[in-house]
């Protein structure tokens, strides 16, 4: 289900309503009513989901979805009880489809249904901060010069809000210190083929900022494209590092500067990773894991390990294969020394 402190609601849509205006094949109920939208493992009652490839072994789509679109090739991997909307492009159809009966709260729109923001009256606001319709600040927390707080976003106790920082999508902890000019919430990076060229890929997730988090200037942290993108407890984040959509981190991790997560990351606690650490997508970095500065993560770190390079390999590894390379290159100086002597 979409928060709705941060997406609304514009129309009532049934499924046939839908089937139509994406132009597709209906199988199904066109009845039932279609009120938000999820991913296809965890979809509910009232969502919209879609199919445009298999999923992975062991994961079946929700029998709980109300509607999904899907190509006609893996319409059988549909449960019974769920409306199928046949589409040649399941992608670019949900993406229409969401256009059309959600939207996201903007920073300029009024969202009077959100009702006033409630500062605490211990919370200071600093002049030129600008503070959205809904939006929660706990006691003891600052928000600095030039801050700009999105409709419906929670900040929670004793947090440092730094300036120029924008938060959107966002539910802050308590304790949290976010420095300056960082952005928070903002849609990430997804892009997919349309009619007439790249279309951003929509995002009706949220992020999740759990307490005693610590994130420098100018760290950007998209908000999840169907689920959350998670920051957990105690993890600190150096300047300049990018989280992409759907991120999880967990708990106690330490992340220096100029790093980069692409989306659905997930990073189980006590990982450590050094300077301009890149990560592929999809990755899973396992517990305690530690990553030397300047790795390139292409696949799965077990947990424990330590690794570094570009593509990353084993610590040991890497080390033993930088030496042998330098020894090889130092010898065949040598021998075209001697040749050309």
């Amino acid at each position: 289900m979409h928060d709705l402190r941060f997406y609304e609601n514009v129309r009532d849509l049934t499924v046939g309503e839908l089937a139509e205006f994406v132009s597709g094949r209906l199988d199904g109920n066109s009845s039932g009513l279609i009120v938000t939208i999820g991913p296809p493992e965890t979809a509910e009652r009232g969502a919209l989901c879609f199919l445009d490839q298999s999923l992975p072994d062991g994961i079946e789509l929700s029998s709980s979805a109300t509607a999904c679109l899907v190509t006609e090739k893996l319409i059988d991997q549909v449960p019974e009880g769920v409306s199928k909307i046949v589409v040649e492009r399941p992608r670019l159809a949900f993406a229409d489809a969401t256009k059309y009966f959600l939207s996201r709260r903007s920073l300029t729109d009024d969202c009077d249904d959100l009702g006033q923001s409630n500062i605490h009256e211990a919370a200071i606001v600093a002049p030129g901060a600008i503070i959205s319709a809904g939006v929660e600040i706990g006691e003891g927390s600052v928000v600095s010069h030039g801050a700009v707080i999105g409709p419906g976003v929670r900040v929670g106790r004793n947090c440092q809000i730094g300036p120029g920082v924008v938060l959107e999508a966002a539910l802050v902890g308590n304790d949290v210190r976010i420095k300056a000019n960082s952005v928070i919430g903002g849609d990430g990076f997804g892009l997919m083929p349309g009619t007439n060229g790249l279309r951003p890929v929509p995002h009706f997730g949220r992020v999740i900022i759990q307490d005693n988090v610590g994130l420098g200037s100018c760290v950007t942290v998209d908000r999840g494209a169907l689920s959350d993108t998670v920051i957990g407890e105690g993890s600190q984040i150096d300047n300049h590092v990018h989280i992409g959509h759907n991120v999880q981190i967990g708990r106690h991790c330490v992340i220096a500067a100029f790093g980069g997560l692409s989306g659905s990351v997930v990073v189980e606690d006590g990982v450590q990773m050094g300077g301009r650490v890149g990560i592929a997508d999809h990755v899973r970095i396992g517990a305690r894991a530690r990553l030397a500065a300047d790795a390139a993560i292409m696949r799965d770190i077990p947990a424990g390990e330590t690794w570094g390079g570009s593509p990353a390999r084993p610590l040991r590894q890497w080390m033993k294969e930088t030496a042998w390379l330098a020894k090889s290159v130092k010898a065949r100086s040598k021998t075209l020394d001697s040749d050309n002597g």
